[in-house]
């Protein structure tokens, strides 16, 4: 399975690079207060998951999936590895929010408290679209499922914005009391969406193994 995901990654490779630079670049620019440390967890977030739906499109480009299912590992590992990368692509943004949190946090540009929450609920949200959208790719191919990873991103951002031109507000004042009464609690309500995400990622691990136990290839 370590094979498999190192595949991953090095068919990644080309793509890791230039969206480690688009990162840099969007940290620097958060470092100096161009930009909220919010909005580039978010984006970094939302930009990753799009590297495990390129991985499907190397594959059927490759025609490895007819390759790949027929290997002695089982097709049950073959989807696990990619699972398995999705998860470590999550995990680089952690890490990366985070350095970028700790550099803006030193610097006096922002709260550490306020990267933490903000990178948790940001990658909770890529993972849950990660969560419904690799069963689909293994389902549709990674072609006809591109426009479900554009509505997962579109809806949710038109919908507040609706709601927004409609007068509706969300009041997230508590939050604030939170966070200085207790940032330990803020933190641990922030993780619980990510938990949430990766229990999901199990269910969406089991459906995509079934989807692919009764495809031909």
């Amino acid at each position: 399975m370590t094979g498999l995901i190192w595949k991953d990654l090095m068919v990644s490779k080309r793509s890791l690079k230039a969206y480690l630079g688009v990162m840099i670049f969007y940290a620097i620019l958060t470092i100096i207060d161009v930009f909220n440390v919010a909005f580039v967890t978010a984006f970094i977030s939302i930009m990753l998951i799009m590297l495990p739906i390129a991985a499907f499109s190397y594959d059927e480009q490759a025609k490895w999936d007819r390759y790949a299912m027929a290997l002695p590992v089982g097709r049950n590992k073959v989807v696990g590895a990619r699972y398995l990368f999705t998860l470590l692509i999550v995990l680089g943004a952690l890490a990366f929010s985070l350095v970028v949190g700790v550099i803006v946090s030193v610097t006096g540009k922002g709260d550490l408290l306020e990267v933490l929450v903000s990178s948790l609920s940001t990658l909770a949200i890529g993972l849950l679209i990660a969560d419904i959208l690799l069963p689909l790719c293994y389902k549709m191919g990674p072609e006809r499922a591109r426009p479900y990873l554009y509505a997962l991103v579109l809806l949710p951002v038109l919908g507040l914005f609706l709601a927004n031109r409609m007068g509706v507000h969300i009041d997230t004042s508590w939050l604030d009391r939170l966070a200085q009464s207790s940032p330990a609690a803020l933190l641990g309500l922030c993780a619980l969406p990510l938990l949430a995400a990766l229990g999901l990622m199990l269910v969406s691990y089991l459906i995509s193994c079934r989807i692919t136990a009764g495809k031909e290839y």
